[in-house]
Parts: structure tokens; C-alpha cells; sequence
């Protein structure tokens, strides 16, 4: 896995998993083309999570973007391609100080390499994969695992508070995520397979 590569050392994770009947490469294709407004929970949790910010005016109100595909939309947010293996696995990365209600800034990195060397006692390290297998039934599973690294003791009560606050939440995303990527993947092969 790329993750392992990226970030082997972690403090904080959570996985999920979801099975997809439909071909590998109209599941990777979901995974790309997802979109922000496909998972509505995300409106409603982003916008608690920004509320802060936006109260004491450090982030203006703008277009939802609903038809923003997912993984475009976080790399908007300061996340950033790691690596990817077409059709296989596909793996972001932010750093940053992630609990702060108002001034979190992700801090931008110009390379993979840079995230890899990276080394900071304020900021946390997160990378977010998703990766297909395909199954001896022919069904594809989709995965996502995420990790955080927090190299200072203090640095990691502060995430360890933060990650007992926005857990829920986060599992939920997670879940809706991949249940809309199923939801896609096999109406294009319900869609593909009434042309044949």
C-alpha cells in the first residue's frame, strides 16, 4: 500500500470498506469523479466545522460546489496528490495544525518528497487512500484508510481531543464517501451493461 510508504508511523486511523459489483476501472473511475454535492452529509459537517472561521470572518460564505468532484475539492483545501496507481490506489496527504477551530492553514508542500520529509513538532501529518481490490467473485471492494502522525506529545493530546470531537463525523463522511462511489460504479454498469 502507498500508505506505507507515506506515513508507516501513525497515532491516530480509521478504515472503512464498502463492495462494488462493477468493473474495476468504473470504480476507479467513481473514486476520481465523485462528487461533493453526491455526499450532502458533507455540507452539513464541513459547514459545522467551519462555523468558527466564519464567524470571526476569516472565511467568506461562496458557492457550494456541488458538482465539484470530491477529490478536486480537497485539493482546494490544501490536500495534496501523493501518489497514485491507476486503477489501484490513490493517496492524499495535508499537514497542519488540524484542531484549531479558527486559522487553520494547511501548510503547502510542493512535492511528494516534501511531505515525506516534513518534519514538524506544531503540525500533524494525515494522509487518505482509497484502494480497489477485486475479490475471487469478481466484486471489487473499495477501501479508505486514513493516518495521522503527531510527532509532539502536546501536539497529539491537542489532535487526541479534536479526534474524539469530529470522529463521528468523520466515520460518517467516510461512509457516505464509499457508498456514493458504489452508488456511481454500478449505475454505470447498470447504464453501460442496457446498451449491450
Amino acid at each position: 500500500m502507498l500508505l506505507d510508504r507515506f506515513l508507516p508511523v501513525y497515532h491516530y486511523h480509521e478504515k472503512h470498506s464498502i463492495d462494488v459489483r462493477a468493473p474495476r476501472d468504473a470504480v476507479y473511475r467513481a473514486i476520481r469523479e465523485v462528487k461533493y454535492g453526491d455526499i450532502p452529509v458533507l455540507r452539513l459537517l464541513f459547514g459545522i466545522r467551519m462555523l468558527p472561521a466564519w464567524l470571526a470572518g476569516k472565511v467568506k460564505t461562496g458557492a457550494s460546489g456541488g458538482d465539484e468532484p470530491f477529490i478536486k475539492r480537497m485539493m482546494r483545501y490544501g490536500f495534496m496528490l501523493l501518489e497514485e496507481a491507476e486503477g489501484q490506489e490513490l493517496l492524499v496527504g495535508v499537514v497542519g495544525p488540524f484542531w484549531r477551530p479558527v486559522g487553520f492553514e494547511p501548510i503547502r508542500l510542493d512535492s511528494a518528497q516534501a511531505f515525506i520529509d516534513y518534519d514538524s513538532l506544531r503540525h500533524a501529518k494525515a494522509v487518505m487512500n482509497f484502494q480497489v481490490r477485486e475479490q475471487s467473485n469478481g466484486t471489487m471492494t473499495v477501501m479508505t484508510e486514513t493516518r495521522i502522525q503527531t510527532q509532539d506529545r502536546a501536539v497529539r493530546l491537542k489532535f487526541g481531543l479534536y479526534w474524539l470531537l469530529i470522529y463521528p463525523g468523520s466515520t460518517w463522511i467516510r461512509r457516505s464517501l464509499l457508498k456514493a462511489i458504489k452508488t456511481n460504479a454500478e449505475k454505470e454498469r447498470v447504464v453501460y451493461g442496457s446498451q449491450t
